[in-house]
């Protein structure tokens, strides 16, 4: 199987992996896993995350990915003003 995963806001892997013309990385695995296998796979330099699966916010890391999947990881926002 492989899916898309795309990092956001300084979000960082320890490792090397494939990566598209994009730049986002490119992870190929031979039996399913879950969002947060793939996330401690990736030996990510921030936590926590938002993560969204192909473009829905998903609380669960225990979803399994499945092929095609586009998986994009976000760190949390905050900031603003106070009017």
């Amino acid at each position: 199987m492989k899916v898309t995963v795309k990092l956001f806001g300084g979000i960082k892997s320890d490792k090397e992996f494939q990566k598209n013309e994009e730049g986002n990385i490119i992870f190929e695995f031979s039996e399913p896993i879950t969002l947060s296998q793939l996330i401690e796979f990736l030996k990510l330099n921030k936590k926590p995350f938002i993560v969204i699966l192909n473009g829905i916010i998903i609380n669960d890391l225990s979803t399994k990915i499945k092929e095609s999947d586009e998986i994009s990881l976000f760190p949390p926002i905050a900031g603003g003003r106070l009017f």
